[in-house]
């Protein structure tokens, strides 16, 4: 099982004709972008009832109510959120969910990685099943800058920061029905 320490995981659903829609996500856009910033703003609920992990929020309510929702994207409606984005295969988004789970973005910090490779992967790809085989995905990390197939098995380049925090990096799930934000935070 894929384990994330201060990961957000949140899905909002984009397809306006669906049932689900009206009370789950009234006001989905033509645009992922506006979506995606919904989901960090935490204005949606995931349509299918997957829990949405917030780690941050959990251990410290009473400090969370002093934040802003977005906490701690620092994005605005008026930010352009695809302009530090690089389109990735989905083949690679599953490698890059499981260096996620590390704080560093580094597989060689996976626990037992060697033997758990495998496992993880085929774990991150029920993740994106849900999104479908027609999905776009799209990464804050800087090895994707040059192509659409990086190894997120090597270590992850630098990529665009759009959190509070010291580091970050994600990964955005586009499909004609929903928006998927993975993204892990490192404040240290």
């Amino acid at each position: 099982m894929i384990e994330f320490g201060h990961t957000a995981v949140g899905v909002g659903v984009r397809d306006q004709t669906a049932e689900l829609v009206v009370a789950l996500f009234d006001g989905a856009t033509e645009d992922w972008r506006t979506d995606a910033l919904a989901i960090m703003a935490q204005e949606t609920q995931d349509p299918r009832g997957w829990v949405t992990l917030d780690w941050d929020s959990e251990s410290d309510p009473a400090e969370a109510e002093q934040r802003p929702r977005s906490f701690p994207f620092t994005l605005s409606p008026e930010s352009a959120l695809g302009e530090g984005l690089h389109e990735i295969s989905l083949d690679s988004a599953a490698p890059l969910i499981v260096a996620l789970t590390d704080e560093w973005f580094e597989v060689k910090n996976i626990p037992d990685f060697v033997n758990r490779k495998e496992q993880l992967l085929a774990d991150a790809r029920i993740l994106l099943a849900r999104f479908g085989r027609d999905a776009i995905c799209y990464t804050t990390a800087g090895n994707a800058r040059t192509t659409r197939d990086p190894d997120f098995f090597q270590p992850i380049r630098g990529g665009v920061g759009i959190t509070e925090h010291l580091m970050d990096l994600g990964l955005l799930v586009v499909s004609a029905s929903e928006v998927g934000v993975f993204w892990r935070f490192n404040a240290y």
